[in-house]
């Protein structure tokens, strides 16, 4: 790092840019001593023309504390920090193009199930902060509209990948979702009445939203969303606890049974390259499961996931045996 002078020539995982007194920090540097990396002196002048471009781009009234901000060729998502010495903006690069789901590390065994032509219903990709949910949503409508075609729409706070425009005979039009526009809740309202066939919505975080992706979720529509959570069953659970608090007794636990069609949950794994660690539950045409499920006994799909593993795996390498000749 000790001869870099802009910032875009720089991986790391956060930057955490204008403290009064701790100067300016870059977390997760790939082969750095120490985390968080202070700058070095030769990054100042670019670091004050970011800061800049952050205080530009959060304008307006109230000024906005989540955005995205685009400097010097580079796109970042950025969010407001206030902290005990003052405002301080913290920055994630966004990626400038969308891997495919082979390329992102999603087993192969996964991604048959994921590409099925007739998918609809509730998908939710789950994991932690940082664990690439956001990309592997946008990589799945991405390559299902190249394979099939048809109107995706989008809402997402703020839109952080380029997925908008033409994939084959495919289109995606990407929504931004604000305060003034009511939010993910009302924004998805919109969303189910645009004709699109898959819809993605950034992330189900509270109770109105849940119980909304839930009762569209029995309607054709694929959605695609994501969920912080540790594992699968944790994501049903929390999708449960969400949506139970609008629902009627019950409601809760037929929407997830009849309308969730999927759960991939993925991890970063440690090490230099971080591989991604994946497990799956596919809920297709698997009725014990969805019993499980409308009975609330989530803690029977533990199972279920394993035996759906093992089979995934073993049919992947039927089919690519047969391939093969």
């Amino acid at each position: 790092m000790a001869d870099i002078t802009k910032v875009k020539q720089l991986s790391f995982s956060d930057l955490y840019l204008g403290h009064p007194t701790l100067g300016d920090l870059f977390s997760d540097v790939p082969g750095a001593a120490v985390n968080p990396l202070p700058a070095n002196t030769l990054l100042q002048d670019d670091l004050a023309a970011l800061n800049m471009a952050c205080k530009e781009a959060q304008k307006g009234v109230p000024p906005m504390t989540d955005f995205k901000v685009s400097y010097d060729g580079v796109a970042y998502r950025a969010s407001v920090m206030t902290t005990l010495s003052g405002a301080v903006f913290v920055l994630r690069k966004i990626a400038d193009t969308i891997p495919s789901l082979a390329e992102l590390g999603i087993p192969h065994a996964y991604i048959r199930h994921l590409m099925v032509r007739d998918l609809s219903g509730l998908f939710v990709i789950s994991g932690a902060i940082k664990s690439g949910k956001t990309m592997s949503a946008c990589s799945m409508v991405k390559e299902r509209l190249a394979a099939y075609g048809g109107v995706a729409v989008t809402a997402e706070d703020p839109i952080e990948l380029p997925l908008e425009g033409c994939h084959n005979e495919g289109i995606c039009y990407q929504t931004p979702v604000t305060r003034d526009n009511g939010g993910f809740a009302e924004t998805f309202r919109h969303l189910v009445r645009w004709g699109a066939r898959i819809i993605l919505i950034g992330e189900i975080r509270d109770q109105e939203v849940a119980a909304e992706v839930l009762q569209a979720s029995v309607n054709g529509h694929l959605i695609i969303s994501t969920v912080h959570a540790e594992n699968v069953i944790q994501t049903i659970t929390k999708l449960h606890a969400l949506a139970n608090e609008r629902l009627a007794p019950g409601g809760a636990q037929a929407l997830i049974a009849d309308g969730l069609v999927g759960v991939l949950h993925q991890r970063l794994g440690q090490g230099p390259k971080k591989k991604l660690e994946t497990e799956m539950l596919f809920l297709k045409n698997a009725a014990t499961a969805k019993t499980a499920l409308r009975d609330g006994k989530y803690e029977l799909l533990s199972s279920e996931i394993r035996q759906q593993m093992a089979s995934m795996i073993a049919g992947n390498a039927t089919a690519q045996r047969y391939a093969e000749g």
